[in-house]
């Protein structure tokens, strides 16, 4: 396996605490974001909004609304995914919009996972329980904490036959960017994906200057243990979502769209 770009070494530890800084003890403080479904949707079109609340500040970034999972979310709803009878998994899913978009386009079921910190959790099943009506969430959506590459295989539990089924569709929405988990988040890929799943990728260059950083992950997925191939199939701009970072805002505003699939042998 290659070493990362620049030969730069980024250690994390199982527990991941050196990487993810740990929650506050202060109370949190919500927000709300509504999500306007496309004029153009075929499945529950009576639903036209998506409303999701997100903590008003988090450690792991959980209180944004990004806009790979916008982008992506608008995707889906265009009907260019057939999510008929299909398994889902959604890591890193926060609010979980393209997950609830999954789930009102015929997902059968949909797991939406997380860092197992509480108040990440207690709000990901609050927008389960709020985000849709009870008809498309009931037994259908549900949310797990996940800790990415830790016993991915228990994951399967939630399935309807969980020796037999796996994820037919993978999300990953702006979380290439987290380094240093990179191969953690593949490992659970690796093991969580059908034989002929997919894994929709979704991210912007938020700090540019890392560009081949944040590449480095389609280069690590078609690595042993992982053999994944990659394709990009799409790009959209957007805003650039920290005004006051560095680098070319067109470049932090973009969202790029990957798909990875299993090497056939």
């Amino acid at each position: 396996m290659s070493s990362p770009p620049n030969k730069s070494i980024e250690i994390i530890e199982d527990s991941m605490n050196i990487f993810f800084e740990e929650s506050s003890d202060e109370e949190i403080v919500y927000s709300n974001h509504t999500y306007k479904r496309l004029d153009s949707v075929t499945e529950n079109k009576d639903i036209k909004e998506i409303p999701v609340r997100l903590s008003q500040r988090h450690s792991l970034w959980a209180h944004l609304p990004w806009n790979a999972g916008i982008a992506l979310s608008d995707y889906f709803d265009s009907g260019a995914v057939d999510f008929k009878n299909k398994n889902v998994l959604e890591l890193g899913a926060g609010a979980g919009l393209p997950s609830f978009i999954a789930a009102l386009n015929g997902a059968k079921k949909v797991l939406l996972t997380d860092y197992p910190d509480k108040d990440l959790i207690d709000n990901m099943l609050y927008n389960i329980e709020n985000a849709v009506p009870n008809s498309i969430s009931e037994n259908r959506i549900l949310g797990k904490p996940h800790l990415w590459g830790k016993e991915p295989e228990k994951l399967f539990e939630y399935l309807e036959n969980p020796t037999t089924e796996k994820f037919d569709i993978i999300i990953l929405s702006d979380l290439i960017f987290n380094h240093a988990t990179q191969d953690k988040m593949l490992l659970t890929c690796a093991n969580c994906l059908s034989d002929d799943g997919i894994i929709f990728v979704t991210f912007s260059h938020h700090r540019p200057n890392r560009m081949a950083k944040d590449l480095y992950f389609f280069e690590l997925a078609s690595q042993e243990p992982f053999n994944f191939t990659s394709e990009k199939f799409n790009e959209r701009k957007m805003h650039a979502m920290f005004e006051d970072d560095l680098g070319p805002e067109e470049v932090r505003a973009t969202v790029h769209f990957y798909l990875l699939k299993r090497k056939q042998n």
